[in-house]
């Protein structure tokens, strides 16, 4: 398993660049997961390690903003009585600052807001009316957290269903702006891993960051 891992490892690590310029095309938008407090800075399920992926979040939205590229945030949001705190500890309760999306990408702006109960935002009916209303999309770069539970859980819905719809899609998920987080039992380098591996064995575009024109 160490050795599967370390070879999978390295092939990320030799990843090629994605050029900024190939997103220019109108035909592209970017999606932001979960990038809240709750996840970020404060809360029980609140990491360093995912924080580590703002950087990366923040310079896709800057570049979507200055180009025009449509975009979505999902942004977890639970009632108190949700169901899935049966499965995690209650987090991104409505009306506390752990639900509100990370104060550096606020700033920004430029996105849709959209708030989701669940771990994948793509069942959510706002995001699919979004969908609906955006059929010449053709190309998705994905950002967020966490890489092996929301993250592929909206990547891999995204594609499958683009894929019963004969839809033409490219989910691109640049890996330096997407972490997951250490906890007992959740090892974060292996999770982290396997959830890419997957993503890609699924048609999921990985590419080791977007390149941006100096």
């Amino acid at each position: 398993m160490n050795q599967a891992l370390q070879e999978w490892n390295e092939q990320l690590a030799a990843l090629a660049a994605y050029p900024e310029a190939s997103l220019r095309d109108g035909k592209t938008a970017l999606v932001i997961v979960d990038m809240v407090n709750g996840f970020l800075t404060e809360g029980v399920l609140s990491s360093p390690r995912s924080a580590a992926a703002l950087p990366a979040c923040v310079k896709l939205l800057n570049f979507a903003k200055e180009n025009g590229i449509p975009t979505v945030a999902f942004a977890d949001c639970h009632e108190p009585d949700c169901i899935e705190f049966a499965s995690f500890p209650p987090h991104c309760i409505r009306g506390t600052s752990e639900s509100e999306i990370a104060p550096a990408l606020q700033a920004i702006g430029g996105y849709e807001l959209i708030e989701k109960n669940s771990t994948n935002g793509f069942l959510t009916p706002a995001f699919q009316a979004w969908l609906n209303a955006n059929p010449d999309i053709e190309r998705i770069v994905v950002c967020g957290v966490c890489t092996d539970i929301c993250v592929m859980q909206f990547c891999l819905t995204l594609k499958t269903f683009c894929n019963q719809s004969e839809r033409s899609m490219t989910v691109l998920l640049p890996v330096n702006a997407v972490e997951t987080y250490d906890a007992p039992g959740h090892n974060a380098d292996l999770c982290g891993a396997m959830a890419l591996q997957f993503m890609q064995q699924a048609g999921i575009t990985l590419t080791k960051e977007v390149a941006y024109d100096d």
